[in-house]
């Protein structure tokens, strides 16, 4: 009887899984607006508090935190458009550097595979043909992506204020779900889940903030052009855990190449390997600590499961993802199993303690 009951247990929880999955697939474009709002609103929510402290009105305190999120961006965006038009002006430079770079590779390739420059050229010319043949949908599926881009961006600001603005009643509505011998857990779990997300975004942000000065300051003194640009777009992808900084990695390390000369390659990668070295080393672990509790390997599951399930999104929001479930399973017993398993294996550095301590201190 027992081993029915267990397999039957292990039944449910694999059907479970799955239907998860499959409502994760497919309401990938209701639930990926919702969870970025989600978390916006949690990062946001400290700055709505102190307004609110000043005397600020909830709704008024609201679209303020809103407008600032607004600003944020739009000063982001105005300083990659102000780096694109410098590195427009520069291209009559770039541009011998890279045809010289593509003759070399034609070269290489006549070298390697016998192909002659004429017969490359004919090569190209037919793949572009046939890009331009598609070059119509090739426009649709480009206006729809950003036409849907637009759309998931108003769904944020949407979701973002409602949620910030009616928080109490959301909070209720997860107490109500818990017997009330178990909403002294549920209140708990739901602060965490608040702190944990906040943390986490900030932690991001700083992190990427750190490495954009280090790589612009570096790449300057190295005499590379548009070292702000290049910074900023290098930095973009590390949202993405592990998988970011070798992905943003690869434009400073063409940029050098082509901007500057080979010798600049060298220096390059020993730039983005110290940033990487103290920001995983030091900055993380003091900003973010180990707030997320995740286990390094389920953190890369996290990661790959997030693109196959939401795509890019996924990639960054699966990861905080998880850490809310393992707060989850970590306030109902007969998940802490689950907990457990989620949960960071690696002991924190004793001098990381002490540092934090003296930082405690200084803000105290």
């Amino acid at each position: 009887m027992n081993k029915r009951v267990s397999i039957y247990q292990v039944d449910g929880a694999l059907l479970l899984g799955v239907l998860i999955v499959i409502i994760l697939y497919f309401g990938r474009p209701f639930l990926v607006p919702l969870f970025f709002a989600v978390i916006l609103s949690m990062l946001f929510l400290p700055v709505s508090y102190r307004l609110e402290r000043w005397g600020v009105g909830r709704l008024s305190a609201t679209l303020l935190s809103i407008l600032l999120l607004l600003v944020l961006i739009a000063g982001f965006c105005g300083v990659i458009y102000a780096q694109a038009v410098t590195f427009a002006n520069d291209w009559p430079q770039i541009k011998p550097k890279l045809q010289d770079f593509l003759q070399q590779a034609q070269e290489w390739v006549h070298q390697r595979f016998g192909l002659t420059a004429q017969e490359q050229i004919s090569s190209l010319k037919s793949q572009v043909s046939k890009l331009s043949s598609s070059s119509g949908q090739t426009i649709t599926a480009v206006v729809g992506a950003l036409g849907g881009l637009i759309t998931s961006f108003v769904l944020v600001v949407l979701y973002m204020f409602f949620l910030m603005w009616k928080r109490e009643k959301f909070r209720d509505f997860f107490l109500k779900l818990a017997a009330p011998e178990n909403r002294s857990d549920m209140r708990d779990s739901l602060d965490k889940i608040t702190q944990v997300s906040a943390q986490y975004l900030i932690g991001r942000l700083i992190s990427m903030l750190f490495l954009a000065v280090f790589y612009a300051i570096g790449l300057s003194i190295l005499g590379l052009q548009n070292a702000v640009l290049v910074s900023i777009i290098a930095v973009i992808p590390t949202l993405i855990p592990y998988i970011g900084a070798f992905v943003g990695a690869t434009f400073p390390l063409g940029m050098a190449f082509l901007n500057g000369s080979p010798d600049l390659l060298l220096p390059t990668i020993v730039i983005l390997v110290a940033a990487q070295i103290i920001d995983n080393n030091i900055i993380e672990p003091l900003v973010m600590g180990n707030k997320l509790d995740l286990s390094p390997i389920f953190t890369i599951i996290a990661v790959v499961a997030g693109e196959l399930i939401w795509g890019i999104p996924g990639m960054i929001l699966f990861e905080p993802l998880f850490a809310i479930i393992r707060i989850v399973c970590e306030h109902i017993p007969a998940l802490h199993p689950y907990s457990f398993l989620l949960s960071n294996e690696l002991d924190e550095p004793q001098w990381m303690g002490k540092m934090k301590q003296m930082l405690g201190r200084i803000r105290s």
